[in-house]
């Protein structure tokens, strides 16, 4: 048995909260995830985990072996990482989590270059928003947006985003163009909900009070929200990386410019710890080629 190998599936299973789920995320038959905690439970003589067909939880033993093996997995990739420095050829397995938007405009396209410049990388991506426990779910590299501050994780900025009015051509032809933000409220206007509070967000500019828009139409979705915006139902102020492809191909048109203000910054975030990690550095610097440099003066 291949102890550290049975460690990291058990480990997988307590963070996935069951067999299957960790089956899927690590890529394993769930009859594969069962022999190996069978053999982890086998070679110690005690359960680690408590299990019912609508249940799992640890044992006092499993709470126990969870502790020591997350930190003895901590403490071999910490290891693995040390030693592939010593050598400071980017290698091994680099595990990435990032928006879906970010992914799909910037990251995916460019990933074959990266693959091609470091071929001893094998990359595992995953996609969400959530600031999630980089040590419990082993990732590398969080791309996010927005505040990180107390995340407790190196930040490298990456882009400063704006927030952007916009309309669709046909729009603009039939109703004209808002000449400052206080006239938005004799136009058309949709409204985005934040999720959590169905609440509608409010639109910031520069030089100009926040504007909460009257709507008719209002979603919690932005890319629903997009599209009616290129359907010419209203105007629309969304993140410059939401609309980025609509302005370029003249679907939308921005409006109000003068007045567009600073939006959250993305940044890439690691542990400190893995700062010297020949593959984090590798991938931190090719995702500053990525992006548009961020103006962090004032």
């Amino acid at each position: 048995m291949d102890k550290l190998e049975a460690m990291r599936v058990f480990c997988a299973v307590v963070d996935a909260g069951g067999f299957s789920r960790a089956a899927e995320r690590l890529g394993m038959s769930p009859s594969s995830v069962t022999i190996h905690v069978a053999s982890l439970e086998s070679h110690f003589r005690v359960k680690l985990l408590h299990r019912t067909t609508r249940s799992m939880s640890l044992t006092s033993e499993g709470v126990v072996c969870h502790q020591h093996a997350m930190q003895l997995l901590a403490d071999m990739a910490e290891l693995e990482s040390q030693l592939h420095d010593a050598a400071d050829i980017p290698s091994g397995t680099l595990r990435v989590d990032m928006p879906g938007l970010v992914s799909r405009m910037y990251v995916s396209p460019a990933l074959p270059r990266f693959l091609a410049q470091y071929p001893e990388i094998t990359l595992r991506a995953t996609v969400s928003d959530r600031l999630l426990d980089m040590v419990d779910e082993g990732v590398d590299v969080l791309i996010r947006i927005g505040n990180v501050a107390d995340s407790g994780l190196v930040a490298r900025p990456l882009m400063q985003t704006k927030f952007i009015c916009c309309a669709s051509p046909g729009f603009v032809r039939q109703y004209g163009t808002p000449p400052s933000p206080d006239a938005l409220a004799d136009f058309s206007c949709m409204g985005f909900m934040l999720p959590k509070v169905r609440r509608l967000r409010p639109w910031t500019f520069n030089g100009a009070d926040d504007f909460v828009p009257r709507t008719r139409i209002s979603y919690d979705h932005v890319d629903s929200l997009l599209e009616l915006c290129k359907a010419g139902a209203g105007i629309g102020q969304f993140l410059s990386l939401s609309v980025a492809d609509a302005l370029r191909s003249g679907e939308l048109v921005p409006l109000l410019e003068p007045w567009q203000a600073d939006g959250p910054l993305v940044h890439a975030l690691f542990q400190q710890r893995q700062q010297r990690a020949a593959k984090v550095r590798a991938f931190i610097d090719f995702l500053a080629g990525l992006f548009p440099a961020p103006d962090l003066k004032g």
